[in-house]
């Protein structure tokens, strides 16, 4: 069997480098033995099925139709040097651990309620369906490509259409009230970090692809190369259609907007159910990605229970009971909606905070080895080669700056409703896990990479 020193990290040669070999599936299993992990899923999934608009309302508060495009257009760079770290590290341990390695009156429980509906519907196809997800993945990217062609050829023809003038310079403040325009268009920004998120999912299905050493970062790469082009159309489209911008950040999704000042109430409502299909495929996905992590987690013992947590059904091909806790905590979500909007807004505005902190601190990491120790880098088939180091640093450099924009609040001198409280929760939570580590985490939590070949005997 090849050692890590017989096939170490290409840190000299050219980017993307395969160096596979003839022995296909095998190596699943030699990368597998190497991380110290069993082999408990079938590999269903091949480099398509693994691979798989929008709120943009603060965007449009801070910065209009300018700041928007702008922001996109630096965000989709940066995010770029991200992606191929991570497919790169994805390619040094293919693991489930990722990284980690019309008129309407709406109430809070009708949100909460469809909440934990969708969530039912993205559980039973994630545990019962896991043998045909592979399957629905395929069928998922061809829905994808269908409906943006049929979104995006709608509102271009039925919009009224703007002045590019007005699309691409003029940027405003529209309700942000921040004192200077160049501040609001930093935090309108955020809104483009999270829609640019994703394409590392894959990465947490990873003991479930073939030949993933290669597929996984593969996927991933392309992934981002091919949905970009698709958005950003969509977003010029989009920018276009919005003749008033003021009146349009009336409504907080602005898309519907647009779609009610182009189409009959029929024709908005029909492309908004497209959207709505489109976002339970892409539910269905994150849900199986989250799942997975959990999973790895806990089989690190990184989780309460993790016996239970990481059992995985050999007749379904899941580990069905990280799934039920994942629904689980959709649900335990779902009612503090109903209890407290703003305690949930506080929770989830953690989102890209926590992604941002991860990429961070993982680049950092190989960085950090691929500088002062090349050498103790896992083996890898999908490499960045001599373009590691910068990219790997224009990586960590977007990923801390997307981190601290991520914190700002949509308004100037916020309420309490309107307060971006990620600032409090990350710190507290991290207060918490400090604690936590020193009492007892300690002793029984030690990493995956603990027990990764050559690992073992210090």
């Amino acid at each position: 069997m090849d050692t890590p020193r017989e096939k170490q990290a290409d840190v000299t040669g050219g980017p993307f480098v395969s160096d596979a070999g003839s022995d296909g599936y095998n190596q699943d299993d030699k990368d597998m033995l190497r991380m110290g992990k069993k082999q408990e899923f079938v590999r269903n999934f091949n480099w398509i099925s693994s691979f798989v608009a929008l709120n943009n309302f603060q965007m449009l508060v801070d910065g209009g139709t300018a700041g928007m495009f702008w922001s996109y257009t630096w965000i989709i760079v940066g995010q770029f040097f991200i992606v191929l770290s991570l497919a790169e590290m994805a390619s040094m341990a293919p693991t489930a651990g990722g990284q980690y390695h019309p008129d309407f009156v709406t109430h809070n429980y009708y949100d909460a309620l469809t909440a934990i509906l969708i969530g039912s519907i993205v559980t039973s196809v994630n545990v019962w369906g896991a043998k045909k997800l592979a399957l629905l993945e395929n069928v998922f990217v061809a829905l994808h490509v269908a409906a943006f062609f049929v979104v995006l050829i709608t509102v271009a023809v039925t919009s009224p259409k703007t002045d590019a003038k007005e699309v691409f310079t003029h940027f405003t403040d529209n309700g942000g009230n921040y004192p200077l325009l160049g501040l609001a268009v930093m935090v309108g920004q955020v809104p483009a970090m999270w829609n640019v998120l994703a394409s590392d999912a894959v990465a947490h299905i990873s003991e479930e692809v073939q030949n993933a050493s290669i597929t996984t970062p593969k996927t991933m790469f392309w992934a981002y190369m091919m949905n970009i082009p698709l958005a950003f159309a969509m977003m010029i489209v989009f920018l276009f259609a919005i003749t008033d911008v003021s009146e349009a950040t009336t409504a907080f999704f602005p898309f519907v907007w647009v779609l009610q000042n182009s189409l009959s109430t029929a024709g908005a409502q029909a492309i908004t159910a497209i959207m709505f299909i489109l976002v339970l495929m892409i539910a269905i996905s994150c849900f199986a990605s989250t799942s997975r992590q959990l999973f790895a987690f806990a089989r690190d013992d990184g989780m309460p229970f993790p016996t239970w947590m990481k059992k995985v059904n050999p007749k379904l091909n899941v580990a069905a009971n990280s799934c039920f806790v994942t629904f689980g905590y959709t649900v335990v979500m779902s009612l503090i909606y109903i209890g407290s909007p703003l305690a949930f807004n506080a929770i989830i505005s953690l989102a890209i905070v926590a992604l941002m902190a991860t990429y961070a601190i993982s680049i950092g990491c190989v960085l950090w080895r691929r500088i002062v120790h090349p050498e103790t880098l896992p083996p890898v088939f999908w490499s960045l080669g001599k373009w590691g180091v910068p990219v790997n640093i224009l990586g960590l450099t977007y990923a801390s700056f997307a981190f601290f924009w991520a914190f700002w609040p949509i308004y100037w001198k916020p309420t309490a409703e309107e307060m971006n409280w990620a600032v409090v929760i990350f710190a507290g939570v991290m207060f918490i896990s400090g604690i936590n580590w020193v009492l007892s985490a300690r002793k029984m939590y030690t990493g995956p990479v603990a027990i990764c070949e050559g690992r073992q005997d210090g």
